[in-house]
């Protein structure tokens, strides 16, 4: 059953099917908006409440400067995350999976620790980042374009003109981002992979598990990096069980 996601506050939106019972709080990928997660509350269970996060330089946020590094930009999402009883997942995808990590560091030191994290398509943040994409803003256009055939507004110059401002301050910060000795979270770790992603193999992903003090799966789904968007379905199932399995253990 669809539900309909309501503002929260400039950082969320959020809606549940019926009585919550666990919380999805969902980070997009970079330059992408909480449209990424439109399609999920139709397939996800009774009782998963969903939260996505709306960041500044996109969307309705567009005028406003994204900040300049993930560390402050997880520092606002945990500072605007209502506050809630429920058992609670991070699940991030590519950029949004290092955001994740760092929502998550900041939710434990505040005594509000995630009981599960989920991190989907990304380096750890112990491994220093590829320095061999593109460089100029029409590279990137052209890489974007090839990547993500189902998003529209690449193909639409304007559109694009307008977009790539908050695509470039993500992939700069993204870039940016580096922890040498990341601090083991004690929470279990979901590492998703996609079989035919060529951006992250499988020495980098088992990386996550120093990532945390407890136990770290690496899942792999169908399709390439975005399979976020191109394996929807294969996703959600994953998801599903994920979100059943963290509300056993809470």
């Amino acid at each position: 059953m669809d539900f309909p996601l309501t503002r929260v506050n400039p950082w969320f939106s959020g809606g549940c099917d019926g009585r919550p019972r666990v919380r999805l709080c969902a980070l997009p990928y970079a330059g992408g908006t909480a449209a990424v997660f439109k399609d999920w509350p139709a397939a996800l269970p009774p009782g998963v409440e969903l939260l996505t996060a709306h960041l500044p330089g996109r969307g309705d946020r567009f005028t406003e400067p994204p900040p300049a590094t993930l560390e402050e930009t997880a520092e606002r999402l945990c500072e605007a995350l209502p506050p809630s009883d429920l058992p609670t997942v991070v699940l991030g995808h590519s950029m949004g999976a290092l955001l994740g990590y760092e929502v998550a560091a900041r939710l434990a030191a505040r005594g509000r620790a995630p009981n599960l994290l989920i991190a989907a398509a990304c380096r750890p943040p112990h491994v220093p980042p590829d320095a061999s994409g593109p460089v100029t803003e029409a590279e990137l256009a052209a890489t974007l374009r090839a990547e993500r055939p189902w998003d529209t507004a690449l193909r639409d110059e304007e559109l694009m003109e307008a977009v790539l401002p908050a695509l470039v301050a993500d992939i700069t910060a993204g870039d940016r981002y580096h922890r040498p000795r990341p601090r083991p979270l004690d929470l279990p770790l979901k590492v998703y992979i996609g079989a035919d992603d060529d951006g992250t193999d499988w020495r980098t992903t088992l990386g996550w598990r120093a990532c945390t003090a407890r136990d770290c799966e690496v899942v792999v789904l169908p399709g390439g990096h975005y399979f976020l968007e191109t394996d929807r379905a294969a996703v959600l199932t994953r998801v599903a069980t994920d979100l059943a399995e963290a509300e056993v253990g809470a």
